[in-house]
């Protein structure tokens, strides 16, 4: 298994570098993101704001800049390269094969998903680089939460790819929930400032408490004690979401099977 989910990488970079401009822009533009948040930071400065959640605005724009970019990344990464490769007719041959099903269907997405990392460490290098101060930032309880908030982000992306095998179209879902976290999660400003019954919008996602726990961990210090509270409530956003999210898969895999629609794609 291993093996082949390293041969799905491997492929997935293989061709992303054959696209060299689109592989270099994609990068470039990183790096204008950050001087968007500079600019924007400069802005709040004059306006008297010098700190938001124990951070400059620059820092707390970089954070959440970075968090986006990886949830756009994560939540269209199953079912965008699964579109992909089935309008390649690639899936179809791989089915046939001996991988598990599972694996045929959402290893593609692999290097997308390490894709969209390194461009946010990539972002997080730049904003540093620009005066971002990350140095209280404590990465241990930054990699436990990054961890949690990623399971709860792929129960997103598999029942995508779910919707994808079904519909043969990327999910609109998707959208929606980017840009519902566009203005819920506190990305662009902190939760507290949304009225108080569009807060709680904000503590029914999952986005929330990653970037939450994010944050602290990276511009104030917080130790796992502190963060536990967030990596708790990413975990029952798991405990839930995840046995929905397989059971769709199976039943798009059996829908697959029953009616060998892939083939007529």
């Amino acid at each position: 298994m291993y093996a082949a989910l390293s041969a799905f990488v491997l492929h997935g970079f293989r061709r992303a570098w054959s696209y060299k401009v689109n592989f270099a822009s994609r990068y470039l533009t990183v790096g204008v993101s950050v001087l968007f948040y500079l600019v924007l930071d400069r802005l709040f400065q004059r306006a008297g704001v010098d700190s938001i959640e124990g951070g400059t605005y620059f820092a707390f724009l970089l954070v959440g800049g970075s968090f986006l970019r990886y949830l756009d990344e994560g939540l269209r990464a199953f079912a965008e390269n699964l579109h992909e490769e089935m309008v390649m007719g690639t899936i179809e041959p791989l089915l046939a094969t001996a991988t598990p099903n599972r694996l045929a269907l959402l290893g593609p997405s692999a290097w997308l998903l390490i894709d969209g990392a390194l461009l946010v460490f990539f972002q997080l290098v730049v904003g540093v680089a620009f005066g971002a101060d990350l140095s209280r930032a404590n990465w241990l309880s930054a990699i436990v939460v990054i961890l949690f908030g990623l399971l709860a982000m792929a129960c997103w992306g598999i029942l995508s790819a779910a919707f994808t095998i079904v519909f043969k179209r990327t999910d609109p879902i998707n959208w929606l929930v980017s840009a519902i976290a566009y203005v819920f999660s506190g990305v662009f400003f902190p939760v507290s400032v949304l009225p108080p019954a569009l807060q709680v919008v904000s503590y029914l996602l999952p986005f929330t408490y990653t970037l939450r726990g994010l944050r602290a961990a990276l511009l104030r210090g917080a130790t796992l004690a502190e963060v536990a509270p967030d990596v708790l409530a990413l975990l029952v956003f798991a405990a839930v979401l995840l046995p929905l999210a397989l059971w769709a898969l199976r039943k798009a895999i059996a829908h697959l099977k029953r009616t060998g629609e892939l083939a007529h794609y």
